[in-house]
């Protein structure tokens, strides 16, 4: 029997998110950070719920604004994590290598090509990105060491493209221009608008959405810029995962950068 037009249509633009990275560390750990909440505010949300086992839920949120609770759909502790939050279906696999994890995450449920649908999907995909790198960083570098965060975020009335070129500039985050001084997988050593001195490695480089570099003089923490919204509401957004920093460090890095940003959009 012929497929429904409907259906083959809806079939024709679903994407998917396919990601995978290699982690030096256990089975077991790695599926206590997908599971437990304790260590899932290590590297991915701002606060976390789980009622353990297949029919279970877990919640997620980065704030009143952005947060959300699925239906866990598959639990195989070790092998498997599945939830179904609306639309959207999150399914990680694990596997054993040689004293290292495999981890496999699939995202699924996008559907049409709208701006906000393309949005959310390239969004969405970019924002994993990062936070498997969080994981990664988290179990690898910081070992049972607490993550503080600091987010000053900031609506601009430009492009991502604008925003971009703006912070990427000299004088915009960096006193010379970033996107000639960072090329990702190298080190770098430059000095903030803000006066600090900050080097490291260049983790990951994305024009025009953003970077993240790791910061040696706040105990190697994740720093993340990052550009978001559809456009015509378009946020500029500085992400800072601190690990073995103070809170008062991290308040005061959130307040600084949060004035640096009004001062550079101001314009």
């Amino acid at each position: 029997m012929a497929e429904p037009k409907r259906e083959a249509e809806k079939r024709s633009v679903e994407k998917k998110i396919e990601r995978e990275i290699l982690l030096d560390a256990p089975v077991e750990e790695v599926w206590m950070a997908l599971t437990d909440p304790k260590e899932l505010v290590r590297w991915f949300p701002l606060e976390a719920r789980v009622t353990p086992g297949k029919d279970g839920s877990i919640f997620l949120s980065w704030g009143p604004d952005c947060e959300g609770e699925g239906k866990i759909v598959a639990w195989e502790p070790g092998r498997r994590l599945a939830w179904q939050e609306q639309t959207a279906l999150v399914d990680w696999h694990i596997e054993a290598r040689g004293g290292k994890t495999l981890l496999r995450l699939t995202q699924s449920g996008f559907a049409g090509e709208s701006d906000w649908e393309n949005e959310w999907f390239d969004s969405t995909s970019y924002g994993w990105g990062f936070m498997l790198l969080s994981l990664q960083v988290a179990l690898e570098r910081h070992r049972g060491v607490a993550r503080r965060v600091a987010w000053p975020r900031l609506a601009v009335n430009c492009t991502r493209e604008e925003a971009y070129k703006r912070l990427g500039a000299a004088g915009g985050v960096f006193a010379e221009n970033a996107e000639v001084s960072l090329l990702a997988g190298e080190a770098y050593a430059l000095r903030t608008t803000t006066g600090e001195q900050w080097s490291g490695r260049v983790e990951f480089v994305q024009p025009p959405r953003g970077f993240c570099v790791t910061v040696r003089e706040m105990k190697d923490s994740l720093v993340w810029l990052t550009i978001e919204g559809a456009p015509g509401k378009t946020e500029v957004q500085l992400w800072l995962s601190a690990f073995g920093m103070e809170q008062r460090e991290v308040d005061v890095f959130g307040a600084r950068w949060m004035g640096r940003l009004k001062t550079m959009f101001a314009r």
